[in-house]
């Protein structure tokens, strides 16, 4: 079983209170899915779980809210992202008590993106695009998955593998089983994607740094 530890996230710079509401609310969506992924099966219910992939139409911004809400009252009570301590400083730390395996595995995708920031854009630019000529960005998938080409299947597991290695994202296989649906798992993913590029674009910024492994102030500790 997976446990609560300190993990602290290190701020510079001069923050907005905008900013203090979307870096810890989109940090919370990116380690909940993460969570969905990483957690033993004693600590998650596969059929919620199931549910929270296949349940949603994903034609527009609500699926995703309603997503990523579902998948956040799936972790369990301990590991829910609590705030320890905040010091806004030149430098200053926004410590959290989370369970730190979930965290960095975030953390490494965040600095796959900030290293190949253009590269990645410009794939999601692409597969955007991709959707949009083949109109399937606004539809309902339940109903448009019945209707699918050949063509069209074969594009969405290309895209699904292309920006799963972008970002280095190692579940493609799990994530696949659990919407049992190219189309929304191609949607899930660029969803993700987009809240790593948030947080991606506050460390390119320098306002913020999520570590890999604990950082020298966790071990001073």
């Amino acid at each position: 079983m997976a446990e609560n530890d300190a993990y602290t996230i290190l701020i510079d710079g001069t923050w907005s209170l905008k900013d203090f509401y979307q870096l810890p609310h989109v940090f919370a969506q990116v380690y909940a899915f993460n969570c969905a992924f990483l957690l033993d099966e004693q600590a998650r219910d596969p059929e919620r779980l199931a549910s929270a992939f296949s349940s949603y139409p994903w034609q527009g911004g609500y699926s995703a809210v309603n997503f990523y809400t579902s998948l956040s009252s799936q972790i369990p009570l301990n590991l829910r992202p609590k705030v320890k301590a905040i010091q806004y400083a030149s430098p200053g730390y926004m410590e959290l008590g989370l369970w730190v395996a979930a965290a960095t595995a975030a953390a490494a995708i965040i600095k796959q993106v900030v290293e190949s920031a253009s590269l990645v854009h410009k794939l999601y630019s692409d597969i955007y695009k991709g959707l949009q000529e083949r109109k399937l960005v606004g539809i309902e998938i339940k109903r448009k998955t019945l209707a699918l080409q050949e063509e069209e299947i074969t594009f969405l597991i290309n895209s699904s593998i292309r920006l799963s290695e972008a970002l280095g994202f190692k579940e493609l296989g799990r994530l696949n089983e659990l919407t049992s649906n190219p189309l929304a798992t191609m949607k899930i993913l660029l969803s993700y994607y987009r809240r790593i590029r948030t947080l991606a674009e506050y460390e390119q910024k320098g306002k913020a740094q999520f570590p890999e492994e604990a950082s020298q102030r966790e071990l001073d500790n």
